[in-house]
């Protein structure tokens, strides 16, 4: 019974998130990426595109990227490209170079740029690894200038090796941290990472209803869901700030 009911609050969660992003035209109305256009061709994360709207999607990395404001964005993972083509529309980057591996990401990376008028802006390449990153980048690049957003469902541990994170040195960089099945694994990457960055540990997201007139008038189940990430576990990111 309890299986059946978590997967009809996984349909409805679904379905709200979809009338609340339709209600508003699948435009940001609050945050950092406000008046930001999603695409409505969805490739990824369907039921979180309403906390998305409503600005609370990942929001504590939100601000440490407005506070971090870089000209360069290279963002490992982008999927359909909010922070991609966000950090763009806000300001906080002027050319974002992303890394997607799946086609239809891909495709949706470039219509969300079409539509918010910021193609010329970004660089979209296709799955990246350790040994073909640094080759996919420009050669002149200064990675002083550069914020790296990464989410690679896992991938962290083996994509960030040491050779990769001298040349990023400089950089400021976030790490969307994911369970594996061997614990060793974070502690092994904090050890690499913190010969050459300060780390501050970000836990989950903090949210902010006062600016959304629309959540406050809804039941309290209904919030937060609109809120809600869909996740397993309580998400975890590393900021890695130069030395």
């Amino acid at each position: 019974m309890k299986k059946i009911l978590y997967k009809l609050t996984k349909k409805y969660w679904s379905l709200l998130s979809l009338d609340h992003a339709k209600k508003n035209d699948f435009t940001v109305k609050n945050g950092l990426f406000k008046n930001l256009k999603i695409n409505k061709d969805i490739s990824w994360g369907k039921a979180d595109i309403a906390s998305k709207v409503y600005g609370l999607y990942e929001n504590n990395i939100q601000k440490v990227l407005a506070k971090i404001k870089k000209p360069i964005l290279i963002d490992i993972g982008a999927a359909d490209g909010f922070f991609a083509i966000g950090c763009i529309y806000s300001g906080i980057s002027k050319h974002c170079y992303a890394f997607e591996q799946s086609d239809l990401g891909r495709s949706a990376l470039a219509k969300t740029a079409e539509i918010n008028q910021v193609s010329e802006n970004i660089t979209i390449k296709g799955e990246v690894t350790n040994q073909n990153f640094l080759s996919l980048l420009p050669q002149n690049i200064d990675f002083s200038k550069a914020i790296v957003l990464c989410d690679i469902e896992g991938g962290e541990y083996s994509f960030f090796t040491e050779k990769i994170l001298k040349k990023l040195e400089k950089s400021h960089i976030i790490i969307e941290i994911h369970r594996t099945q061997n614990k060793n694994d974070e502690i092994k990457l904090m050890k690499r990472v913190k010969k050459s960055f300060n780390v501050s540990v970000i836990i989950g997201s903090n949210n902010d209803f006062s600016n959304s007139p629309e959540l406050q008038e809804m039941s309290d189940i209904d919030r937060n869901l609109i809120a809600c990430e869909g996740r397993s576990y309580i998400g975890k990111w590393w900021y890695l700030k130069p030395l």
